[in-house]
């Protein structure tokens, strides 16, 4: 017989007989290394849900215990209420100049339009727009905030006349078209709502026959 047979013959009867003795002893440590395994994993997921727990928990009781929610929900509060009552006292303010307008005479008149050129001024600040004048404020108020800011500058430049022009003569058409331009532009800042104001001026205005004088530039007092 070949030698390589016998050796080949020889070495498959001894592989045979280790699987016979080893093998089942190998299939139960590995069972049992996958059960351990199995064990351990479980005992892991625990802790972790516990560990997750606790630090869930001590997160919840430093939000309350630093008040974090409660300064947040109160700033929301003081936000929406500051804006409720910055919109009463404009409403407020703008029944005010209405019955000055509607008193009549000019010295009502004049006090009306300077009252009104003061709200918007107010308003600006309120919004926002940097400046240490209505009139620095009209120069960076941005185009969608104000739409009317051009017919905003000339009612600006009437109530500079009458404020520094002692003799300046104010006609009611023309203070009516310089405080329907205030109206407007409280309305664009969100100070005035449509069905706040009672719509006097607008139903005055369009009662009047277009003119000379219910130009917002008005002509020099002579």
């Amino acid at each position: 017989m070949p030698t390589s047979s016998v050796t080949s013959t020889a070495t498959g009867t001894v592989v045979q007989k280790i699987q016979t003795t080893y093998g089942p002893q190998a299939q139960a440590l590995g069972q049992s290394a996958a059960n351990a395994y199995a064990s351990h994993l479980t005992t892991l997921d625990v802790v972790s849900v516990v560990i997750s727990t606790i630090f869930i928990a001590l997160i919840v009781y430093l939000i309350i215990q630093t008040g974090i929610v409660t300064l947040h929900v109160e700033r929301i509060q003081d936000v929406v209420l500051k804006s409720d009552t910055s919109k009463k006292l404009a409403k407020s303010s703008w029944d005010d100049i209405e019955r000055h307008f509607f008193a009549g005479d000019d010295s009502d008149l004049k006090i009306a339009l300077i009252e009104a050129d003061h709200l918007l001024d107010e308003a600006l600040h309120g919004a926002g727009v940097p400046g240490a004048t209505i009139g620095d404020r009209l120069k960076k108020v941005r185009p969608e905030q104000l739409p009317n800011v051009d017919d905003v500058w000339q009612a600006h430049k009437l109530r500079n006349r009458i404020a520094h022009e002692g003799n300046f003569v104010l006609k009611r058409d023309l203070a009516e078209r310089a405080l329907t331009v205030y109206e407007k532009a409280l309305e664009n800042l969100g100070l005035l709502d449509p069905e706040d104001v009672d719509g006097k001026l607008d139903a005055d205005a369009e009662t009047q026959t277009p003119g000379e004088d219910q130009k917002l530039t008005a002509p020099p007092n002579h």
